[in-house]
């Protein structure tokens, strides 16, 4: 790969104008990546990469930013845009250091900390270098995450995941992976065959032996790899179950429902908490001596009736996962599970999608919300009550969160239980830094001339008569406008 003086030519860019990469490898595959802050809720998903992420950011505010390592980008020929393919958490950090109040809950109080002691012209343009196309950014990105210890690499399920997207890009063809990774054929294989028997997961045979929790623990991206490599690289194991390699492909020899018993009983065990092998459980630390035991522990694979084709995979059968399944549900053939109770669509079931998770230790808010997620439309003038209810807490969670408890009750010589919810609305609005989405929604809700989503049709609910405003299409668009404060407001995300 010829890069020519790209990498050693710095250009200054707007961090505003900068794209994040929602390809990344170091992203849950699973999940959709729109807004700044889908991407920092997974930055912070675990608590040892949040405690990271807040370190970087404190030193930026702390020393400024100091570019030691390349952050390189690639113009998007079809929409001219920016993307940042190496460097996308301390572009992320930049980003929240000039808008705080983007930051999930959890992290707005330090976050606010440490943009107070850096000015934002500070960081308004960084200097990036500019790929002149993806493939010469990839080639960077390869090298970067395989060998590089200046900063923090990629998981082994990440590069795992990195190298079956350049399968997919590539036909197969192992010699140009090869040349981008600098890994070898066997680790190539090793890698691909891995991850075809996870994707064993996706089968009806063994996913229907899963519970929910199971099935998405077992298909997350932080799913225990290293148990299920271990397991399937003593030949011993592979012998017991009748696996048999041949190149990328993966050979079942024994019989496929049996197999397949098996296989989802490991499943349970690697996420499930007992890690006691003597126990029946299984973890990172078992060896070869283990393996009967752990195998005592398991069904019995049966190798009567085997199939004649028994080749699990060819290699063109297999594909990167794209964002909505399509390749895998194919692959399996079992269609994609159908759920309409998602944001946007006015005709569901329930008033908060189901795919809305709020993190708060405030338990009379958590319930709430928990009866909130459950409640359906047979019972809307409950749901109506109840939205109301739950907006007021939710402001007296901020209020408190914040730290201006103290201030509002001095501003209206009265304690926060005795001030209205129009009253603190009004001070939030005014004396507080919101985006311009919540305010915009504040606004709205104070203006007795909008005549739909506003605080006097809530209050409606508790003290009127009226009841048009109690449909099932209008409280579903009135949680969807309500939703962007709810994220100022509170630690919520879908």
């Amino acid at each position: 790969m010829n890069t020519g003086n790209w990498l050693v030519n710095k250009t200054p860019r707007s961090v505003d104008q900068l794209r994040l990469w929602s390809d990344n490898p170091r992203l849950n595959p699973e999940h959709e990546y729109i807004k700044l802050r889908d991407f920092v809720d997974e930055l912070i998903s675990v608590d040892s990469e949040k405690k990271d992420f807040l370190k970087l950011v404190k030193s930026i505010s702390e020393d400024g930013f100091i570019p030691l390592d390349p952050i390189v980008v690639w113009q998007n020929t079809e929409n001219q845009k920016y993307y940042v393919a190496e460097g996308n958490r301390r572009v992320i950090a930049l980003k929240l250091l000039k808008n705080p109040e983007k930051s999930p809950k959890s992290i707005r109080p330090a976050i606010r900390g440490y943009a107070s002691n850096i000015t934002t012209e500070s960081i308004e343009k960084i200097y990036v270098n500019v790929a002149p196309n993806f493939d010469e950014a990839e080639w960077y990105i390869s090298q970067r995450n395989s060998t590089s210890s200046l900063q923090r690499k990629w998981s082994n399920e990440q590069q795992r995941r990195w190298i079956v997207e350049l399968y997919d890009k590539y036909d197969g063809h192992l010699e140009t992976i090869k040349s981008k990774t600098k890994l070898t054929t066997s680790e190539l294989e090793s890698t691909i065959r891995l991850l075809k028997i996870k994707d064993y997961i996706k089968l009806s045979e063994v996913n229907s032996k899963l519970t929910v929790k199971e099935f998405d623990l077992a298909k997350s991206h932080r799913f225990k790899m290293s148990i299920l490599e271990r397991f399937f690289n003593l030949p011993d194991a592979r012998k017991a179950w009748g696996i048999e390699y041949d190149g990328i492909n993966v050979n079942i020899k024994s019989n496929k429902q049996s197999f397949y018993n098996a296989f989802a009983e490991l499943i349970k065990k690697i996420v499930g908490d007992e890690g006691d092998i003597h126990n029946g459980g299984i973890n990172t630390r078992f060896t070869k001596d283990d393996l009967p035991t752990i195998l005592d522990g398991l069904p019995y694979v049966s190798f009567q009736n085997v199939d004649i084709n028994n080749t699990e995979y060819s290699p063109k059968d297999f594909e990167v996962e794209s964002k909505d399944n399509s390749s895998a549900n194919e692959r399996f053939n079992t269609p994609p599970p159908e759920n309409n109770n998602v944001s946007g669509n006015n005709k569901r079931k329930n008033l908060i999608p189901y795919n809305c998770v709020l993190q708060t230790s405030n338990q009379k808010l958590k319930q709430l919300f928990d009866e909130l997620s459950k409640l359906t439309f047979t019972r809307k003038h409950s749901i109506s009550v109840v939205l109301r209810v739950f907006l007021d807490l939710s402001v007296s969670e901020y209020i408190n969160s914040e730290g201006i408890r103290v201030e509002i009750e001095e501003q209206f010589s009265k304690e926060l239980k005795y001030i209205n919810l129009k009253q603190k609305l009004e001070y939030i609005k005014t004396n507080q830094h919101l985006n311009q989405e919540s305010e915009r929604i504040i606004k709205k809700l104070l203006n007795p001339e909008n005549d739909h989503y506003t605080l006097d049709t809530l209050n409606g609910y508790i003290h009127g008569v009226k009841t048009h405003y109690s449909t099932k299409h209008f409280l579903n668009d009135f949680w969807d406008f309500l939703y962007p404060l709810f994220e100022t407001l509170l630690d919520i995300t879908e």
